[in-house]
C-alpha cells in the first residue's frame, strides 16, 4: 500500500491525526520537500511526533527512482510519503500514484490545507473569482517565461484575480525562495517586452508572506509602493487582483494596508 500525506503550510504540526495514524501504522515512512516548502518545518521534531525514522528522498529517488525506491516497498508493506501543502497539488504526485495503480498497489491519500486555497482566503478574496494561476520562474540566460504576463492578460479579460506561484529551487547547496519583491520586478520586466499594457508599478498586487505561519505577513497596494515595503519573509505568493468586489477591498484596507488612493 502506499498512502500519501499532505502536512500543511508550515510547520509538522500542521499535520493531521488521520496523517499521523497512517504514518505510524506505515512499515516505510519517506518525505519530500523538494516540489514545495514547509518554512517551520523540522525533520526531527516530525520524526518525534510520528515516533518514526523518516527518510528524505531527492527529486531524482522519486522522479527517476520511484519504482525501485517506493513502489517496490509498497507491493509488499505500507508505505508513506509526507509531501508539503495538500497530497495531489503537485503532478509529480499524481503520476507516482498513477504508478502505483499500474502496478495494481493500494492506494490511499490523506489531504491538508494548500496554498490554492490558503492564500486567496487569508487575502480575503472570493475564491470563485480566481482564473487560471501560473509560476513565476528565475529568469536565465536563454529563457524567461512570458506565461506569468499573458496569463494575467487572459484574466484581466475576464475579470478574474491570478495567483502566481514563485520559484523555488531546493538543490545540496541551499534553498532558493524567490521573493515577491522579485517577482514584482519581473513582471515589470515583461511589460517592457510585450508593451500590452497589462501591468504597471500603478498596479495593484497582493503579497501572501508565510502563510499558516506566526509570522504570517499580508500586504497589499501598487507594485511601486510594495517594491518599497517590508514584505515579511519568503515563502511569498503574489495575487494580482482584477476588479474587486466591496468586500474585498474593505479586508484588504483593514488587514493589509490597502490605500484609499
Amino acid at each position: 500500500m502506499l498512502v500519501l500525506i499532505g502536512l500543511g503550510l508550515y510547520s509538522e504540526k500542521d499535520i493531521t491525526l488521520m496523517g499521523l495514524e497512517e504514518a505510524r501504522s506505515s512499515d516505510y515512512i519517506f518525505a519530500e520537500f523538494y516540489t514545495s516548502v514547509m518554512p517551520g518545518l523540522n525533520l526531527d521534531r516530525l520524526e518525534k511526533i510520528i515516533g518514526r525514522k523518516v527518510r528524505l528522498l531527492s527529486r531524482s529517488d522519486i522522479e527517476e527512482e520511484g519504482e525501485k525506491v517506493i513502489l517496490e516497498r509498497a507491493k509488499k508493506s505500507k508505505v508513506s510519503l509526507l509531501v508539503a501543502g495538500d497530497a495531489l497539488i503537485s503532478t509529480t504526485h499524481v503520476h507516482l500514484l498513477l504508478d502505483a495503480r499500474e502496478s495494481e498497489i493500494e492506494v490511499r491519500v490523506v489531504n491538508n490545507a494548500s496554498i490554492y486555497s490558503a492564500a486567496p482566503s487569508l487575502a480575503g478574496l472570493q475564491n470563485y473569482k480566481f482564473g487560471r494561476s501560473a509560476s513565476i520562474a528565475r529568469p536565465e540566460e536563454r529563457f524567461f517565461s512570458e506565461t506569468p504576463y499573458t496569463t494575467v492578460k487572459a484574466n484581466m479579460k475576464m475579470g478574474l484575480h491570478t495567483m502566481l506561484f514563485l520559484d523555488i529551487k531546493v538543490e545540496k547547496s541551499g534553498t532558493y525562495l524567490m521573493h515577491a519583491k522579485e517577482a514584482l520586478e519581473i513582471l515589470l520586466k515583461l511589460e517592457d517586452r510585450k508593451k500590452e499594457g497589462v501591468i504597471n508599478t500603478e498596479t495593484i498586487a497582493v503579497v501572501v508572506s508565510r502563510a499558516g505561519a506566526p509570522e504570517f505577513k499580508l500586504k497589499a497596494g501598487s507594485i511601486r509602493k510594495l517594491l518599497e515595503e517590508d514584505l515579511g519573509r519568503p515563502p511569498h505568493t503574489l495575487i494580482i487582483p482584477a476588479e474587486f468586489h466591496f468586500m474585498e477591498e474593505e479586508f484588504l484596507r483593514a488587514f493589509a494596508s490597502l490605500s484609499e488612493e
